[in-house]
């Protein structure tokens, strides 16, 4: 079966070039055979026959084909000129149009002097001429390392997505190099959560976020059987620790309630559009000592031993996180929070080596900790 694209060429828009077929029922490349006239491109190839395709093939090959004439244009196209090109009406190719701009956002609308004419993207364009360098292959596959702990997502299956596609387009001794480059970072994820049975979630969880929908979820509280079911305005996803949690506010709610995304068990977009809290987000996650946010914040203030400081000296474990070094070789940490119950057990892996000071009311709930601790562990 033969594929004829006629292709008028001038200056402003040259014979288009043809590129690879897809088939679209076995999706595997066919690389077509090229033969041109003074006036027509014709592909020919084992192409399916029109008993085999599916009812929207046509259509499909006919707005691959408008794409590959606005991607090789110099100038833009007008719907009359694209309809003589691809031998079809203007009322089709209106519709090619509003269906890829509605779908992939590929196409860019001017006016011209007296009507309306069409070329790709051009921020889409430059794509074309995106190329790597060893480092920036590194960083890539050092972020789909370092993501591994939420292997099952959309968020992860993507990532590997770009890099499957990457090396699809690399010979196979090059692939042979990235085989080195992805021994230069090893994962190492401990704690993590098995998200494959929640693709769908958090797919949906996305879409609301990004076009404001409230949703309504049922969530169960670690360590409780119940269920509860909420209406939900979701504001942001963030993962924290090998695992994603929502921010979201709650019923009518004006305060970002923070949930695991694990937990969620039900969820059901709708097509209800809310208006976007008057909340700062970004300053809501930075205020955060972990993960977890509370109205009520504390001055806090820990000693750490000097045998201990180069652990405090090496790393940030907060923003607004304040250090200060005694005479005596100790380490003073203040820190303003809300976060009690991340606080307190952070504390307590550093052993005898740290001593929160204040607040007291702290002190007090870490001493109960050690207390039922030694109890534990009292000789029987």
């Amino acid at each position: 079966m033969l594929v004829v694209v006629r292709a008028e060429p001038s200056a402003n828009h040259p014979r288009p070039r043809l590129g690879r077929y897809v088939d679209l029922r076995s999706r595997a490349r066919v690389e077509p055979v090229v033969r041109a006239t003074s006036d027509t491109a014709i592909v020919s190839g084992p192409l399916p026959k029109l008993g085999e395709r599916r009812p929207d093939s046509q259509q499909l090959i006919r707005q691959w084909a408008l794409l590959r004439l606005l991607a090789h244009a110099t100038e833009p196209y007008s719907v009359k000129q694209l309809a003589e090109q691809l031998q079809t009406s203007k009322a089709t190719i209106e519709r090619d149009l509003a269906t890829l701009d509605r779908d992939f956002a590929l196409v860019e609308e001017q006016v011209g002097k007296q009507k309306k004419v069409y070329r790709l993207d051009q921020t889409v364009k430059e794509l074309e001429s995106l190329t790597f360098g060893v480092t920036e292959l590194l960083a890539i596959y050092a972020a789909n390392a370092a993501l591994v702990g939420i292997s099952g997502t959309p968020i992860h299956d993507d990532l590997v997505k770009v890099v499957t596609k990457i090396r699809g387009l690399l010979a196979k001794r090059h692939n042979g190099g990235l085989e080195a480059i992805v021994r230069v970072f090893s994962p190492h994820p401990r704690g993590t959560v098995d998200y494959a049975a929640q693709q769908e979630t958090i797919d949906e969880l996305v879409d609301a976020i990004a076009r404001r929908r409230i949703c309504q979820l049922t969530y169960r509280k670690p360590g409780q059987e119940t269920e509860r079911t909420h209406r939900a305005r979701p504001l942001r996803l963030v993962w924290h620790r090998s695992t994603l949690y929502l921010l979201a506010c709650l019923g009518e709610h004006q305060r970002i309630t923070t949930l695991a995304v694990q937990r969620i068990r039900d969820l059901d977009k709708s097509e209800d559009e809310f208006t976007t809290p008057r909340l700062d987000v970004d300053g809501h996650i930075a205020k955060a000592f972990g993960i977890f946010v509370s109205d009520r914040e504390e001055d806090v203030e820990i000693v750490f031993d000097a045998e201990i400081t180069w652990k405090l000296d090496e790393r940030t474990f907060h923003p607004d996180e304040r250090k200060e070094r005694r005479a005596d070789g100790k380490l003073v940490y203040r820190l303003r929070t809300s976060a009690q119950w991340e606080v307190i057990p952070w504390v307590q892996t550093f052993g005898p080596f740290a001593e929160l000071v204040a607040p007291a009311t702290w002190r007090d709930a870490l001493r109960a900790n050690l207390d039922a601790m030694q109890a534990k562990y009292a000789a029987s």
